[in-house]
């Protein structure tokens, strides 16, 4: 049965377990949870799930790396006045996939490919650590996400300038959340539906011009 309560903050978790009771369901038999990182969820699901699995979202992962590419591309526009050059108008280029390119930003990229960007590394990083989505046990998967943290370490010791940190930044994101994120692997669970979800939902808001309450 659907069950939603509202609220973004850790006491969401405790509503959640009061209505949950009310058709005699029980907070206990809740075995797996999937989060986006939120630590006032995660706090939430600790205090009132015990026995839950928490799975982070591979989603909410990804979206934080992009984050993280689009943080070093800014900092390298403001550091490298050559660079600024390339990067003019081109954050689009690099927070989507290749196969979503259009023509002319397969061109752009082509005319990007042998400079010197950092930016561009940021972005194979990204691209690199996607991949993962595919590997078929979390066992495979562990080895490839140790695997990339250290990449990512070794590559922004090794540049100096300071501008692949966010990128390190996203790996030691990686490090600390690797059990929750490698229980997409054992658990399958996601929050996609909920996400597509939420998207109608705000199309319904804007449609709407707004709600005065949840009610």
């Amino acid at each position: 049965m659907p069950l939603a309560v509202e609220g973004k903050d850790a006491g969401t978790g405790a509503r959640f377990a009061e209505e949950l009771g009310r058709p005699n369901g029980h907070p206990k038999a809740i075995t797996q949870v999937a989060l986006d990182r939120s630590p006032a969820y995660l706090k939430g699901v600790k205090e009132n799930f015990g026995n839950a699995a928490v799975v982070y979202d591979k989603y909410h992962v990804i979206s934080q790396v992009t984050q993280a590419v689009d943080e070093v591309r800014r900092a390298e526009v403001r550091q490298d006045a050559q660079a600024r050059a390339s990067l003019e108008k081109s954050c689009w280029l690099w927070r989507k996939n290749p196969e979503r390119w259009t023509e002319l930003a397969q061109r752009r990229f082509e005319r990007l490919q042998n400079k010197p960007l950092v930016t561009g590394l940021a972005s194979a990083m990204r691209l690199d650590l996607q991949q993962a989505d595919a590997l078929a046990s979390a066992r495979v998967a562990r080895s490839r996400f140790v695997k990339w943290c250290q990449w990512v370490r070794t590559e922004a010791q090794a540049l100096g300038s300071g501008l692949l940190e966010p990128m390190r930044q996203a790996a030691a994101m990686v490090e600390r959340h690797l059990e929750g994120i490698l229980g997409h692997w054992k658990e399958g669970l996601t929050t996609a539906f909920l996400e597509g979800l939420n998207s109608l939902f705000s199309a319904t808001k804007r449609k709407a011009r707004g709600y005065r309450s949840t009610e």
